[in-house]
C-alpha cells in the first residue's frame, strides 16, 4: 500500500500525524521517510488501527508511548504530558549556565524529560525531581533507568521535606488558566492529564507557590528557572522581582514568543 494513497483515504489526518506513525513503523527519521513508499501488508491493519485512534484525537505520542526530546526518545502515556520541543530552549539555556556538578530539584517532573536531559549532558550533576502525581513519577521512573541516569523521585506537593539547598530549581508548572483550558484542541483536553495543565488566578496560582518558598531551597545565587505561557511573562517578572530575585534571561521558544525565565535569588 502506497504512503501517499493512505494520506488521500485519511485526509482529516495531518501529514506530520501520519508522518510520526510511519516513523515507528519504518523504524527511521523523518528525513529518511521518503525512501519508504510502500507500506508492508503486515503492516496495514496496525495502521489503519493507529488511524482509527488519530481520528478520536489521540495524539501520536500516546499512541507508540513514545516521545522525542532534545535528541532523546521518552516513554509517554496518559499520565504525563507529552514533551515539547519548545521546552528545549529552556533546557538548552540552562545547559550553557551549568557547571555540571550542581545540585537541582525539578519541581513537577513528569516524564522526566528536562531532569534526564540536563542529567544526560552533566553526569555529575546531583538531581531530585518532585510531583504530586504518584502516575507521573512512574513514568519518571521508566524513562530514567531507560537512559541509566540517577535522579532522586519524590512524591510532593512542589518542595520536598528535608533542609537541602540547591544551586537550581527549575519548573515547568502547570500554567493553563481556566478560561484558556476550555479551549484547548480535543487532543490536549481530553488526552492529556489535566491536572499538569491546568492553573487557578490566570494560570499562575503555581508560580507563587513555588516563589513563596524557593528562597528557603535555594543556596545564595542559585537559579530559579521556569518555563511559562507566552502571555505570562511580564506578570511573573513583578512577582520574582518583588521577591528579590535578579533576572538573568528572558527567553524565547522556537516561534519567538516568551517562553521561560531563569532568575537569581540575591
Amino acid at each position: 500500500m502506497n504512503t501517499d494513497e493512505i494520506l488521500g483515504a485519511f485526509p482529516e489526518i495531518s501529514r506530520a500525524d501520519l508522518n510520526y506513525l510511519l516513523c515507528d513503523i519504518f523504524s527511521c527519521n523523518p528525513a529518511e521517510l521518503p525512501q519508504f513508499t510502500e507500506l508492508p501488508e503486515d503492516k496495514v491493519q496496525l495502521l489503519h488501527s493507529w488511524i482509527s485512534r488519530l481520528q478520536q484525537g489521540e495524539p501520536p505520542q500516546y499512541i507508540l508511548q513514545k516521545a522525542w526530546f532534545y535528541g532523546l526518545e521518552f516513554y509517554v502515556d496518559a499520565r504525563v504530558l507529552i514533551p515539547r520541543y519548545d521546552t528545549e530552549v529552556l533546557c538548552q539555556a540552562l545547559l550553557e549556565k551549568l557547571k555540571g556538578d550542581e545540585t537541582v530539584l525539578e519541581i513537577g517532573i513528569g516524564s522526566g524529560a528536562i531532569s534526564i536531559t540536563l542529567k544526560t549532558h552533566f553526569p555529575d550533576l546531583q538531581i531530585r525531581g518532585t510531583d504530586i502525581d504518584s502516575g507521573a513519577l512512574e513514568v519518571a521512573a521508566i524513562n530514567i533507568k531507560r537512559h541509566q541516569t540517577r535522579i532522586e523521585l519524590i512524591q510532593a506537593d512542589l518542595f520536598p521535606q528535608g533542609e537541602l539547598k540547591y544551586d537550581l530549581i527549575v519548573s515547568n508548572p502547570p500554567y493553563i488558566s481556566p478560561a484558556e483550558y476550555l479551549a484547548l484542541e480535543t487532543r490536549v483536553q481530553g488526552y492529556e492529564p489535566r491536572l499538569a495543565l491546568w492553573a487557578e488566578d490566570d494560570g499562575l496560582s503555581i508560580y507563587k507557590r513555588i516563589i513563596e518558598r524557593a528562597s528557603n531551597y535555594l543556596k545564595d545565587g542559585g537559579l530559579l528557572a521556569f518555563e511559562h505561557g507566552n502571555m505570562q511573562q511580564q506578570a511573573l517578572l513583578c512577582l520574582t522581582e518583588s521577591a528579590n530575585y535578579k533576572t538573568l534571561q528572558k527567553g524565547k521558544d522556537l516561534a519567538q514568543r516568551d517562553r521561560f525565565l531563569i532568575l537569581q535569588k540575591q
